[in-house]
């Protein structure tokens, strides 16, 4: 039986198009988790899971347990969520974000039999002056996730480091950013056999 590999996160992995007000996505060949399951296919059954809008889910949510009980041995679990959760606030909460990624983090120590990966996403671009608290408090989110990753030993990184090309909303990958993610991702997979 062939091992899956999940990739859980929000607009980012769904492959969203800002250029499209009706949440079309980029043609599969700019999506990064396409591009992935398309170069894995021989080794993998990759599950797209993105989803626009998604935040980091309850432990106590049923569909984030099954996810997480569904990894065996030799799957991989690569998780990247936490932009919507500081992004649909007028008055973000890091402090809270990283409380509920914090129980996530100990479900999934506790609960996960395969791989877990934990991306800190990109930070939302500081380009106009309305989205520089959100960058502000997406550095601080990111300190905070490597930090929390380290507390339980879970593999990690910060995806700011890549600096990945953003769209003109400052929030979403552009299509070229989706093609560098998608190398990134690649090499830590390949890394981690």
């Amino acid at each position: 039986m062939m091992r899956k590999l999940v990739l859980f996160g929000d607009s980012n992995t769904y492959g969203y198009d800002p250029r499209d007000f009706f949440g079309g996505r980029y043609n599969e060949e700019y999506r990064w988790a396409s591009i992935v399951s398309k170069a894995l296919k021989d080794q993998f059954l990759v599950l797209e899971e993105g989803q626009n809008g998604r935040v980091l889910p309850s432990i106590q949510s049923r569909f984030f347990q099954e996810l997480v009980l569904g990894i065996e041995s030799g799957d991989v679990l690569i998780m990247m969520l936490g932009t919507n959760d500081i992004l649909l606030s007028s008055k973000p909460n890091v402090d809270a974000t990283l409380k509920k990624l914090d129980a996530i983090l100990s479900y999934v120590k506790e609960n996960c039999k395969g791989e877990f990966f934990l991306i800190a996403p990109p930070y939302i671009s500081d380009m106009y002056p309305d989205l520089k608290p959100y960058h502000e408090c997406c550095i601080k989110l990111n300190q905070g996730y490597m930090e929390l990753a380290n507390k339980y030993h879970i593999k990690a990184v910060d995806a700011a480091l890549w600096e990945i090309p953003m769209a003109a909303d400052g929030v979403h990958f552009s299509m070229e950013g989706h093609v560098r993610f998608s190398e990134h991702i690649l090499e830590i997979i390949n890394f981690s056999k």
